[in-house]
């Protein structure tokens, strides 16, 4: 064999190789070609991957829960959650990490939400709604209180109170009015002096502080 032909023999067999290669390093290169059918989702629901088309360059592959060579993160027993950015606001759309034979592929973007309860009474400060998916709380707010009705359980040191149902929530809230304790209310301040009225709240100050000595209230 000439060196000419020798070395044509050589050529054509790294060219050969090297398309091996080629092939072989494609053959483990994926792609997405087709993203998943549902898209919208809530924090009470799993991934749903079916849709998910990828290919190697040469074979196409679709998403089948029986091929266990398919992966994601977050994994599809695990229910998705609301993302928040730096500031603590809710962002609706999600990164989910696709993979497929231990192969990162790429990821699709779906949009998660919360999915709220009923409004519900909070306490005497507020009411909000809870989501069903995390637990948290959203959408809190002050009660509407539009008409508040007297009590009449003040005391001569203790203040009266009085009870309202917030429009809103339907929850009953109790507060005390202050300045009604009867001590305060048995002087007529607008008939009174300024002087008068801080000898007043002076002596009233003494002598709530003298009774809770007496009782061991701090």
């Amino acid at each position: 064999m000439t060196m000419k032909k020798a070395l044509a023999v050589l050529m054509v067999a790294v060219m050969l190789m090297a398309s091996f290669s080629v092939l072989g390093s494609a053959a483990g290169s994926y792609s997405i070609v087709e993203g998943p059918v549902k898209t919208a989702y809530t924090d009470c629901n799993y991934f749903n991957p079916q849709g998910i088309t990828i290919t190697d360059g040469s074979e196409t592959i679709s998403y089948s829960p029986i091929d266990d060579k398919w992966a994601f993160s977050p994994e599809l027993n695990v229910y998705l959650s609301v993302d928040v950015d730096a500031d603590g606001n809710d962002v609706p759309e999600k990164e989910i990490e696709v993979y497929y034979d231990n192969t990162y592929v790429g990821t699709v973007t779906v949009t998660v939400d919360h999915v709220l309860g009923e409004i519900t009474f909070l306490g005497d400060a507020g009411h909000g709604q809870y989501c069903l998916g995390c637990g948290k709380v959203h959408n809190y707010e002050e009660h509407s209180i539009p008409e508040w009705i007297p009590n009449d359980d003040g005391g001569l040191f203790v203040a009266q109170t009085q009870t309202g149902v917030c429009e809103i929530c339907n929850g009953k809230v109790t507060e005390s009015i202050p300045g009604s304790e009867k001590f305060v209310t048995i002087f007529d301040s607008e008939a009174m002096t300024e002087t008068e009225s801080t000898i007043v709240f002076y002596l009233y100050n003494i002598l709530v502080s003298l009774i809770q000595m007496l009782v061991g209230i701090k």
